[in-house]
């Protein structure tokens, strides 16, 4: 009863403002009630439900939203509404909530209720969010995105770039990134007000985290290594290419021998002694550094395009100084495919184009001239629909004109030859229907041609107030114009032509193509590479030409329109520096020797036969090229890819995967782990390389089929567990390669791989001695391959602890005829390099190496390039040869042995799939 008393005295104790401590403890408990509520309500009102719990949201802006890399990205992580739209701390968001309740109003009044009226005031929307993070330092953008958690070594050089531009100059995220999660409405709005939101802001200036440094500095050494390791990985294709030519000119300079004999001797009446021709300039190119210079489709993108932020991000640090290169060097390729694919600038993509072109650049010098030389792959010929033959320029397959000009142009240092192109010229969008009506002193029977900004009184570059964009109508007066030219203020263009012509000019008021000056420039295709050289004197006082002096800097660019295109279906370069012999310029023209051009002897007939040489009468050129990464497999089978313990993938093959779908861009990545003993590989070759990058053509014509293989050789790397270390020291070399149809269980999916067991020998369930067997098998060298198709059962799961395989599960002789009969088989083709041997056999209950039809192969190696090529009939009546069909697509995989390896130390293909006229199949045999 006393603590009963106690209680009720304490409750009815004032203790503030008059207020019991029993009134204070009801009124907290009220409270938290009623807090509890109103944030049960303030978090319900906060969820992607409740934003689109209205048609006016659901039915625009999140149907906008939904697929874009804030609904999802590839981790699975999302944002929603209230991510991007209600603050986080607790004032900020009431603010927020007391402004949201005038939609309420407008939801009631139907200001957006249908889609018309949505887009109505979509822009005025825009408008209010772009102010409220404007305000804020986008501060809801940072609840994901900071500075100071950046890591620029994952993001491309121009998004890393436009970062540290922002930190610097005071720029917030709003200002660079409207309409990334909604319709782009901020496009509909003028330059000038486009402008005037992105200014930077002093207090939004950031000191850029270490982190961040420390990440660019890694991400730029990265790419430096990686740039290294493109310049080293073109320079060893210049080498094969040039082996290719020069087993090509052996070939040419024999039958040349043959046919002059012939001549000699009066045995032909048809044969023209060949004529000499002169092929380069004479520079010795071994000392010239290499600059491997990407060239992009560039659709409808003009100079003005570039400065204009709703078409252009990079428009705002490029008007503040920044060389086009800053950030786009690195993404050039990926800049031609949007383009050609029309995902950017481009209305009416060129179906077919390609969209990037890499380009081998080299510089030198002698006393008096500077020479260049540019070197590219040929590309098939693609017909343009809107041209009578489909050939745009039909006496010129290939073009190549350069630029050259000094600081004194503007943007020349920025942008190389880009500010010759602006959007009114001829094709371009915004060219005039009647030029020559202006009645300018230009010549405008093309159309407008190229020009600079000097050659103007203005220049349109922003589009303000709806105005068109350039300015080909504001030509300056013959006076000025003529002081800019005696200025240098010009752009100095040379082209040279496949069809043998060269033109040397400049562009200022308009394309001059020629000026009266000589150069000299030769151009080729051989192998399927173009080479271009161009001589150029460095000291000149013409017109139009541009005099290179050591200590100077120039701004260099180019283009190349190939595949009988003119006008702006070209490719184009970004700007580049130029010197002479200065290591720090992007293209260095050191001094080279230089001597009298070499003689080629080069037949105006070819008649003399190439002998019975494999690939006799193919153009190689006119083949397309597959590449293919074999890689190192370890102890990998056919077991072990469907065991889920050892193959994460096994589940997915199971149900029909094939292993290039997951496997096709990581074959590199896999050799590297089973090589170095990561995975797979109990006792890993030491130096063995992981990969080998292998260029695959196929061509066929009425009888045979034709393959061709080329890679770079290795270094011998002795083994340890053979004496004098070469496993194989008869065959430096040797490749092999394998055909099935459909009817090959996994052949379909795995290629070859289905033959490759967990028994074979040097595998790690080989038995111990399967001759005691007594099963009629060659085991001489072991278990060989096999296929599943010759086995009772092949135990694939090991289950309850059964070993892998089924060596000793073979069918009986009748089954296995039939098998055979059916031709489920593995087509087995090999050859090795020591005596040129050429096998032909099968895979079925064992690797016989012998019985298919005869064929040809040959294999070689020059200039560290091998090269293997195989003539094989289409048809065969042997029922273990797999017969070639059109309409047929077949499955087919390869494996090198090199550095005189063998049995499973070699390199393996995944699965691909070859067929004769068939652009789906990964490996096409086009007629010839």
């Amino acid at each position: 009863m006393h603590q009963h008393s106690l209680f009720k005295s304490l409750l009815s104790r004032k203790v503030a403002f008059g207020a019991t401590l029993g009134g204070a403890v009801l009124f907290m408990i009220i409270g938290v009630v009623l807090w509890g509520g109103f944030n049960t309500v303030m978090e319900a009102t906060n969820t992607m439900e409740f934003c689109i719990s209205c048609h006016e949201m659901e039915e625009n802006v999140y149907a906008e939203f939904k697929g874009t890399a804030h609904d999802g990205n590839r981790s699975g992580v999302g944002a929603s509404c209230p991510d991007c739209h209600v603050p986080r701390p607790w004032v900020h968001k009431i603010v927020r909530k007391i402004k949201a309740s005038n939609e309420i109003w407008h939801k009631i009044m139907g200001t957006v209720d249908t889609p018309e009226k949505f887009e109505a005031h979509r822009l005025t929307m825009a408008r209010r969010v772009w102010q409220a993070m404007k305000e804020t330092d986008s501060r809801e953008c940072r609840n994901c995105h900071d500075w100071d958690t950046m890591n620029p070594e994952k993001q491309k050089p121009r998004a890393r770039n436009q970062h540290v531009f922002a930190m610097e100059k005071g720029n917030t995220c709003i200002d660079c990134h409207k309409g990334i999660a909604h319709k782009p409405v901020h496009k509909e709005i003028s330059e000038e007000e486009l402008e005037e939101w992105a200014k930077p802001v002093e207090a939004y200036k950031f000191e850029i985290p270490e982190s961040f440094k420390a990440g660019l500095a890694s991400a730029e050494a990265a790419e430096a290594e990686a740039e290294k390791a493109r310049q080293e990985e073109a320079q060893k294709e210049r080498e094969r290419r040039k082996a290719q030519a020069l087993a090509a000119q052996k070939k040419i300079d024999a039958a040349v021998a043959r046919a002059i004999a012939a001549v000699k001797s009066n045995q032909t009446d048809d044969t023209t002694v060949p004529a000499v021709a002169t092929r380069g300039f004479g520079v010795d190119w071994s000392g010239s550094p290499e600059r491997l210079i990407t060239l992009f489709y560039p659709g409808q993108t003009s100079m003005e395009w570039t400065l204009v932020g709703k078409y252009h991000g990079g428009a705002r640090p490029f008007r503040a100084g920044d060389r086009c290169t800053v950030c786009h060097d690195k993404e050039a390729a990926d800049m031609g495919e949007k383009m050609v694919t029309g995902q950017k600038a481009e209305p009416t993509p060129p179906v077919g184009k390609r969209g990037s072109i890499p380009v081998t650049v080299q510089a030198a010098h002698d006393d008096e001239n500077l020479y260049l030389r540019f070197q590219w792959e040929d590309t098939e010929h693609v017909p343009v629909p809107f041209v009578d033959g489909g050939k745009m320029d039909p006496d010129n397959q290939v073009k190549l004109a350069l630029m050259l000009a000094t600081d004194e142009v503007e943007y020349a240092s920025q942008a190389g030859c880009w500010g010759t192109c602006h959007e009114d010229l001829r094709t371009m969008p915004g060219h005039p229907e009647d030029a020559a009506a202006a009645g300018l002193n230009l010549d405008l029977s093309n159309g407008v041609t190229k020009y600079i900004k000097e050659s103007r009184t203005k220049v349109e570059e922003k589009g303000r107030r709806g105005k068109k964009l350039g300015g080909w109508d504001k030509l300056k007066d013959d006076a000025a114009i003529q002081a800019e030219r005696d200025a240098h203020k010009y752009m100095d263009l040379v082209r040279w032509n496949s069809n043998g012509k060269t033109e040397n000019g400049y562009v200022l008021e308009q394309r001059i193509m020629d000026d009266g000056s000589k150069i000299d420039a030769q151009g080729w295709l051989e192998a399927g590479l173009w080479t271009v050289e161009v001589k150029r004197p460095l000291k000149s006082t013409g017109t139009g030409n541009i005099s290179l002096e050591p200590g100077t800097v120039y701004n260099f660019g180019f283009a190349i329109h190939d595949d009988y295109t003119d006008a702006r279906f070209h490719h184009v370069s970004l700007g580049y520096k130029l010197a002479l012999d200065n290591d720090q310029a992007e293209l260095n023209a050191v001094k080279a020797k230089v001597t009298a051009a070499v003689a080629a002897a080069t037949p105006q007939k070819a008649t003399a036969s190439a002998g019975d040489e494999v690939d006799s009468g193919v153009d190689w050129s006119k083949t397309g090229e597959r590449q293919i990464t074999l890689f190192y497999p370890g102890q990998t089978s056919m077991e072990w890819t469907l065991v889920g313990k050892y193959h994460g993938g096994a589940r997915p093959f199971r149900a029909g995967d094939r292993c290039t779908v997951c496997h096709d861009k990581e074959t590199a990545d896999m050799g590297e782990k089973m090589v170095t003993g990561q995975k797979a590989e109990p006792t890993p070759p030491e130096g063995k390389r992981a990969a080998i990058p292998v260029t695959v053509q196929a061509t066929h014509d009425g009888e045979n089929l034709y393959l061709r293989f080329q890679w770079e050789g290795t270094e011998h790397v002795p083994v340890p567990f053979v004496d004098g270390g070469k496993m194989d020291p008869d065959n430096q070399v040797k490749l092999a390669f394998m055909l099935a149809t459909d009817e090959v269980e996994y052949a379909s999916q795995a290629g070859c791989w289905g033959t490759c067991h967990e028994d074979l020998r040097t595998m790690p369930g080989h038995p111990e001695d399967p001759a005691a067997s007594g099963l009629s098998l060659d085991f001489s060298q072991g278990v060989t391959k096999y296929i599943k198709e010759s086995r009772t059962k092949v135990e694939e799961k090991g289950r309850r602890g059964k070993k892998l395989g089924g060596w000793d599960k073979l069918k009986d002789n009748a089954a296995l005829q039939a098998e055979l009969d059916a031709h489920k088989t593995m087509d087995l083709i090999r050859i090795s390099s020591g005596n040129g041997s050429v096998e032909n056999g099968y895979v079925l209950e064992q690797r016989i190496m012998t019985g298919g039809q005869a064929l040809q192969g040959s294999i070689t190696e020059e200039a560290g390039y091998w090269t293997a090529t195989f003539k094989r009939k289409l048809k065969s009546e042997l029922s273990d040869d797999v017969n070639i069909e059109k309409g047929t697509v077949y499955n087919f995989g390869f494996a090198i042995h090199d550095d005189y390896t063998d049995s499973r130390f070699h390199h393996v293909s995944l699965g691909y799939k070859l067929g004769l006229d068939n652009p789906d199949a990964e490996i096409n045999a086009v007629a010839q």
